[in-house]
């Protein structure tokens, strides 16, 4: 007879946890265990840190995952996009993650439910409980602070109420310069969300969100101010419903707008860019027992970028070309059990954008294989996808200078054959988790902007005279290992990828490496926790530099610099490497609050890392060919928060 049985077993504290279908979660409460760099552990700058998704410089905002332009991405709140998620030229995203429930990448086309993107996706969920009582918390730094509010109104509702607000310059102006030229700039973002239990298988949930970044950029050589507003707005409504059988289903219907407004000043000349894109649109999920159906239905009011002057060389005004089209899918997905471990899941989207008299449709197939044990699993997925929306832009370099349109009769959808696999499995116990994702995707009807600013100001603008149209390819490879348990948790991360293009310019016929590609990239993130007062943390990155065209010549002609440039994107520049640091001290105030201060430093080497190369003129007509660095000195950051 046996008296007692004793089972041992580690605690998983890894905040970063993955299904078999390869979407990545993360908990917000565990967003609070990785290191806080500038008193803030915020989701986009954490989801760059995993493997397959690219890290941007500080100049770049966004997500390149898999080979993939920041424009295939589809970044939303509870399904619904948002057009620009990036403050302080991608320190902050616009997510305030004490606002949000959890946070699920899914780096590939999941199923037939997946967007109409070519990439990945990035979605942020709200809470779905009612608290039982008023819980927040508040957190006080030198570059932001923000708080957040659950209050609960009877047994049925609560609200949620979040504000966050930048003063940078008031303290780190030093270290707001690109090239010597100071950057005034400053930002907030307010959420508010209300929730409501109709009954046990009921839930409504009303969100809203407001952001806006303002900037001022004045450069002495030139005698050049430029000037730039830009936010988002997004209003929603969603209805959960579930009961003890299994079945789900959901239906959003939401309005969302992204405005930028770009002004230029240049001794006698004075113009503005204003751009712009508005949703409303309306989306429904059912799943039961295998079952999974859906429909989306978004109009599209766009306005891409146009010259509003007043006054100065020979330009003429250009008319904004608002653009409005339809755009409807329809999805099935199935999931068959083949055994108690194999899984097949097909789906098909059909997709329709209308736009004026011209349509498009496309029919999608997905179809994954799926073998699954406790402690393994391996998948391969073949999937389809049409996009209709496109971004681009004479800049990419963190500024409104960049926006969306439609496809047309002008301009094809693009669209993307993707082709994966996944293996994942446990060591040692289960302390360690090791991730190896394959992945390849051919791309067609790729768009890319040749022109610049200045084709604003010295003809008569046509934006289709700007754009070229090809195609390209990624693949590669990435490699996780995760440390599961113990005061010292984290992951390490490589990934290996190829982003190709080609147009139909004669100096870019050739395949030639995306603008954003990145080969070689290594990161790590780590805390390690001591008592019950002291947290420490890091992460390292160290990435390939991204291509650039070379300058071959540069010479005087008629007092005009004349510059000659080698092939498109053959140069590189410098490796991108970067250590950030971070010390958490806690304690419990009274009916059991939670103090904490954070001390973070970013960029702890100061290294210079590049951004790009221009050609500088001096006043004395003097010039020279040189990159262009961002962060001068490693920058330190000292936050105090407080949770009730």
């Amino acid at each position: 007879m046996v008296d007692s049985i004793t089972v041992t077993g580690f605690r998983n504290r890894l905040p970063v946890k993955s299904d078999v279908q390869g979407v990545t979660t993360w908990e917000m409460s565990d967003m609070n265990l990785l290191p806080q760099l500038l008193g803030h552990a915020d989701p986009m700058h954490y989801a760059q840190m995993l493997p397959g998704i690219q890290t941007n410089n500080e100049y770049r905002g966004g997500i390149n995952i898999e080979g993939c332009d920041n424009q295939h991405n589809m970044i939303t709140i509870e399904g619904v996009p948002i057009y620009n998620v990036n403050h302080l030229l991608g320190f902050f995203s616009t997510f305030n993650s004490s606002h949000f429930r959890s946070i699920s990448i899914a780096k590939g086309l999941v199923n037939a439910g997946s967007p109409n993107r070519i990439g990945g996706q990035m979605d942020m969920q709200h809470p779905t409980d009612i608290p039982d009582s008023i819980n927040g918390n508040l957190s006080v730094g030198l570059i932001s602070s923000q708080g957040t509010l659950h209050i609960p109104v009877g047994q049925k509702t609560s609200v949620s109420l979040s504000f966050r607000g930048s003063y940078i310059n008031l303290l780190y102006s030093r270290w707001l310069k690109a090239d010597e030229q100071q950057i005034k700039y400053s930002f907030y973002d307010a959420n508010l969300t209300l929730s409501h239990q109709v009954d046990k298988h009921n839930l409504l949930l009303f969100d809203f969100y407001s952001g806006r970044d303002a900037g001022v950029f004045s450069e002495n050589d030139y005698l050049v101010d430029m000037q730039a507003r830009w936010g988002n707005n997004m209003g929603a409504i969603h209805w959960f419903y579930k009961n003890g059988e299994g079945m789900t289903a959901k239906t959003t219907a939401f309005l969302t707008s992204y405005r930028n407004r770009f002004l230029l000043d240049m001794q006698d000349l004075s113009f503005r860019l204003p751009s712009g894109i508005t949703d409303i649109g309306l989306k429904s999920d059912f799943a039961w027992k295998g079952w999974n159906v859906g429909a989306e239905l978004s109009l599209h009011h766009i306005s891409p970028q146009s010259l509003e002057h007043d006054g100065g060389f020979n330009m003429s005004d250009v008319d904004a070309n608002h653009t409005h089209s339809l755009e409807s899918s329809l999805y099935v997905n199935y999931e068959c059990r083949l055994t108690e471990n194999i899984k097949v899941l097909g789906g098909i989207r059909g997709s329709c954008l209308a736009e004026g008299n011209h349509a498009y449709t496309a029919v999608d197939p997905s179809l994954r294989f799926l073998y699954d044990k406790p402690d393994w699993n391996f998948s391969v997925t073949y999937a389809v996808r049409h996009q209709y929306l496109f971004q681009t832009g004479f800049s990419d370099l963190g500024l409104p200078t960049e926006f969306w349109m439609s496809s047309s009769k002008q301009i094809k959808p693009q669209y993307a054959h993707e082709y994966s696999a996944n293996y994942s499995t446990y060591l040692f116990g289960r302390k360690y988790k090791i991730g190896l994702d394959l992945f390849y995707r051919r791309l067609y009807n790729q768009t890319a902007y040749k022109g610049s600013v200045l084709d604003y100001v010295n003809s008569v603008y046509d934006i289709n005279n700007s754009l070229l149209h090809g195609n390209g390819e990624n693949y590669g490879f990435s490699l996780i290992l995760n440390k599961c348990t113990g005061a010292l948790t984290g992951w390490m991360g490589y990934t290996y990828t190829h982003a190709r293009r080609s147009f139909d310019e004669e100096r870019r016929k050739e395949s030639y490496p995306a603008s954003h590609e990145r080969p070689h990239e290594l990161n790590a993130v780590a805390t390690y926790s001591v008592g019950k007062h002291w947290n420490f943390g890091g992460t390292i990155v160290y990435a390939s530099g991204t291509p650039f065209t070379p300058t071959k010549s540069i010479y005087l002609l008629n007092n005009n610099i004349i510059t000659k440039y080698g092939k498109y994107n053959s140069a590189r520049l410098e490796p991108y490497v970067r250590l950030d640091l971070s010390a958490n001290y806690k304690w419990l105030g009274k009916r059991m609050s939670e103090h904490g201060i954070n001390f973070s430093l970013y960029n702890v080497t100061s290294r210079k890392n590049e951004l790009f190369y221009y050609v500088r003129t001096r006043k004395d007509g003097s010039f020279a060919y040189r990159p262009v660095t961002f962060i001068l000195f490693a920058l330190p950051s000292v936050s105090y928060y407080y949770k009730f």
